[in-house]
């Protein structure tokens, strides 16, 4: 199968500031099934600027990872007219046929729609926070009828979380095309050594020790990610709990202003700042607790690696992973402010070393449920049955 994968959330090179890896996971995952994946990324450059990201040459790219995928970056002024995009489209790829078109982010699926209707190819429309974001923002009034056009004109609407599922349903009620889910997941290799050294912990008569427990977060440290109300919220649980500890790996423009705060209110919270991706799920395996009350997420990799590592992981409720997580089972769901944070780290500090071990090993079967190989063979399902 020829998929053309249409999206501005892909990386051109190995490291790209910004770009998370999750949709570039996808289409190493699509080529190593036997696929032909080429990318067509369409980059809004107001957006760009926005987000403050830098803005890349048009132009042919190689994925840093494997080269047979072709990235085509083009930059746009106007978002997306359709001349515009039909001539960048035959400029990159010429006359190739593609049986499906992938498209995910807002330009991706305004795009998509454009060459779908073009190329005669069906096209598949995924939601992301972003896409929620456009629907609901007065800012974005002028892109919200495309959007809603996008999404009743593709084969079928794929959802990046189950909260997103609902949430799409409730702001297009008339929207009569199926609603699937297109989860992400861990390398069940990466899952079963976890599992493995949590094991080894255990019989070593390594137990969980509420008075000691290492609570991590691994964000971007921007306002969406909530990081000062988990700050403040963990400098209130000192009180109760004065050797729990707090860790904060990542980067962002708030930075500074978190680092100010942890001085200022006298903590000890670690920042060590960027980290990449292995040694980071290093510190998971070593901590207890994962924590990210986020005031909107997509899904959110970070937790699904977090489960991965046998943590109590902690959601925020209607976002991220909810509905992966079931409350109190395989991690917890919280409300994000200073008190439902509070509120979910008493519960978790609470429990007996028993009951934290059941919920660490079933955040470790349901990682396993919705493993990085689960969820390609998830999304290829898709693609087979949509593609009409």
């Amino acid at each position: 199968m020829k998929i053309l994968f249409v999206t501005d959330l892909y990386p051109l090179f190995e490291g790209e500031d910004g770009i998370p890896l999750t949709l570039e996971d996808f289409t190493l995952g699509f080529f190593n099934a036997g696929h032909n994946v080429q990318v067509f990324r369409p980059n809004f450059i107001l957006n760009t600027m926005i987000r403050k990201r830098k803005t890349h040459k048009n132009g042919l790219y190689q994925n840093s990872k494997n080269p047979d995928i072709k990235i085509f970056n083009r930059n746009f002024l106007f978002p997306f007219r359709k001349n515009s995009v039909i001539s960048a489209y035959r400029k990159y790829f010429k006359d190739e046929k593609f049986d499906i078109i992938l498209s995910h982010m807002p330009s991706g699926i305004m795009c998509a729609e454009i060459l779908s209707k073009e190329l005669n190819v069906p096209y598949l429309a995924a939601v992301h926070s972003s896409d929620i974001t456009v629907l609901e923002d007065i800012k974005y009034f002028a892109f919200k009828k495309r959007m809603i056009s996008a999404y009743k004109n593709s084969s079928c609407v794929l959802a990046r979380s189950f909260w997103l599922k609902d949430k799409i349903r409730k702001l297009i009620p008339d929207l009569n095309k199926p609603v699937e889910i297109v989860y992400s997941g861990i390398p069940l290799k990466q899952i079963e050594e976890n599992e493995k050294v949590l094991n080894e912990k255990l019989e070593a008569g390594k137990k969980f020790n509420p008075k000691k427990a290492k609570i991590l977060t691994v964000s971007s440290l921007i306002k969406r990610k909530n990081i000062k109300t988990l700050i403040l919220a963990y400098k209130k649980l000192k009180k109760k709990y004065p050797n729990i500890s707090l860790e904060i790996i990542g980067d962002g423009p708030l930075k500074e202003k978190l680092e100010n705060l942890n001085i200022k209110k006298k903590l000890d919270v670690k920042m060590p700042g960027k980290m990449d991706r292995k040694k980071a799920m290093e510190k998971m395996v070593e901590a207890d607790i994962f924590i990210l009350p986020s005031l909107k997420e997509t899904f959110g990799m970070v937790y699904m690696e977090a489960m991965a590592s046998g943590m109590a992981v902690c959601c925020t409720k209607n976002s991220g992973i909810d509905g992966i997580i079931n409350d109190s089972e395989n991690g917890f769901l919280l409300k994000p402010n200073r008190k439902g944070v509070i509120n979910v780290l008493n519960k978790i500090l609470g429990l007996k070393p028993k009951e934290y071990t059941q919920i660490s090993q079933n955040a470790i079967t349901t990682s396993k449920m919705f493993s990085y190989e689960n969820s390609i063979q998830n999304y290829l399902d898709k693609i087979e049955l949509f593609k009409i």
